[in-house]
């Protein structure tokens, strides 16, 4: 999974994959390997792959961590790039429209057909991206009204793929 990690004015890529009972974690271009344990509501164990152990407090709200170690505490803002495209394009087409591809990718196979009539959520389409397959979901209700892609397109970010109509 792929993040953006804000401190202040300062961002970081961050890349998490799950590892067995633990996490491999990339922050910019440094990998680490560490295990992490709930000790409580809201203390964690952090051991690293050295045997380096911690012990931390984690407040979370919404995107904001406040995490404190060793007397220091540092505020973080996580967040997924791609809900937040997400999000916008829902906000963006909430009456119907046009969904757009957040990213670059290859349509892997078409879920509905034109007259369709699609629910908020529902399956449009299958789109592989970064080595990855995507469901692409109607962000409002409506009838499909334009498919703009077959089956084994390449499209880029940004590209027209399903229009929805209202009902």
């Amino acid at each position: 999974m792929k993040l953006i990690a804000r401190h202040g004015e300062n961002h970081h890529q961050v890349e998490v994959h799950r590892q067995g009972t633990g996490y491999r974690v990339r922050i910019g271009e440094k990998w680490v390997t560490a295990d992490l344990i709930e000790a409580g509501p809201y203390v964690r164990s952090l051991q690293l792959e050295d045997g380096r152990q911690y012990s931390l407090i984690h407040h979370r709200d919404g995107n904001l961590h406040q995490i404190s170690l060793g007397g220091a505490t540092v505020d973080v803002e996580i967040f997924d790039p791609l809900a937040l495209k997400r999000r916008r394009r829902d906000d963006e087409i909430s009456s119907g429209g046009v969904v757009k591809a957040l990213m670059p990718g290859r349509v892997v196979r078409i879920l509905v057909s034109k007259g369709d009539v699609v629910r908020k959520g529902a399956g449009l389409l299958i789109l592989e991206a970064m080595k990855m397959e995507n469901e692409i979901t109607a962000p409002v209700d409506g009838t499909v009204d334009v498919i703009f892609v077959e089956p084994g397109a390449t499209v880029d970010g940004g590209a027209d793929l399903v229009q929805i109509g209202n009902r």
